[in-house]
């Protein structure tokens, strides 16, 4: 009868470490919204948000140090190679970039041949959307000097101080240099490609021995993204309380253009999974012959099962 009567102990959070590339970036402010509103707890879980560039969060995603990445251009080449993980989200069918260019010289694309451009990490989405803005102009990527810069609004400094004659920006960092008068706009990779940008990554292991907490930190993930496309000031309001470095001002400028370019759901159309396959492994030299078949790059029933059970629920942002 004691024992019955003893209150419980806490059931103790299960733990998870996520990567996302920028972390001041609208496109990711999902991770911070679910973290802040509760979405991450309500779930039992403790997630523990690190801020790594593609180049990084792949393998270490691959070695079991973390269980999400935000990186899905950096993961596809990875798997295309043999490694046993897959994309599970997607956030934008549209890149949220544009390309800048300090160099007054510099006034089309073709005049990036031989110059040095800016991205977050060697083989990210950022280098990916921007080579096919370059193919798309008749230039080879191969001769530009992709660099990689991973500290948050390091290119856009680079841009401003002329450290850099060029560089692929998010609209956080072109909200940054738009209006300095020291930098010019080379192309908007937004409006002229599609391609998958942003989400989440996962592990073969995990969707194979513990789905259902993968399932949980998804439902937790979709309420923050969901809540992001509804709440303009409720989402600003989050990221300057952890980055009050940045404005209100300076977030109302990228939200609406962020939230332009992002999927209804966290998927993307098989055929434009497809071409991102088949585009990285042209990148790689990769004959269609021996490329792996689309299940084995994309796995979005978590994505849809998540959506599935809120919808059921009724679930809808608080602001």
């Amino acid at each position: 009868m004691l024992a019955l009567a003893a209150p419980r102990a806490a059931v103790a959070a299960d733990h998870i470490k996520a990567t996302i590339p920028v972390p001041t970036d609208t496109a990711y402010a999902m991770y911070w919204v679910a973290a802040d509103k509760g979405y991450f707890a309500a779930e039992n879980l403790d997630v523990d948000v690190v801020v790594a560039g593609g180049g990084v969060a792949t393998p270490a995603l691959i070695s079991g140090d973390t269980q999400f990445s935000g990186s899905p251009g950096a993961a596809i080449p990875a798997i295309l190679k043999g490694a046993p993980i897959k994309l599970v989200f997607v956030t934008q069918d549209h890149p949220a970039y544009q390309l800048w260019a300090s160099d007054p010289a510099i006034k089309t694309l073709q005049d990036l041949k031989g110059r040095q451009v800016g991205v977050i990490s060697r083989g990210d989405s950022l280098e990916a959307a921007t080579r096919r803005a370059l193919l798309a102009a008749g230039v080879d990527p191969a001769t530009v000097a992709f660099t990689g810069m991973s500290m948050p609004g390091a290119r856009a400094t680079a841009i401003l101080t002329g450290a850099l004659p060029a560089a692929a920006l998010t609209f956080d960092d072109v909200a940054t240099v738009e209006n300095s008068g020291k930098a010019h706009l080379l192309a908007d990779i937004a409006n002229t490609v599609q391609m998958v940008v942003g989400g989440a990554v996962t592990s073969d292991r995990m969707l194979r021995e513990n789905r259902p907490l993968a399932l949980r930190f998804m439902r937790a993930l979709m309420k923050g993204y969901r809540y992001v496309r509804a709440e303009k000031d409720g989402t600003i309001a989050i990221l300057t309380k952890r980055y009050p470095n940045q404005t209100y001002d300076h977030y109302a400028l990228v939200y609406g253009r962020v939230v332009a370019t992002m999927t209804k759901d966290g998927t993307v159309p098989d055929t434009l999974a497809q071409q991102a396959i088949d585009e990285n492994a042209e990148v790689l030299g990769i004959p269609p012959e021996k490329r792996r078949p689309l299940s084995e790059f994309v796995d979005f029933s978590l994505a849809r099962d998540a959506n599935a059970a809120l919808d059921a629920e009724g679930w809808k942002p608080v602001p």
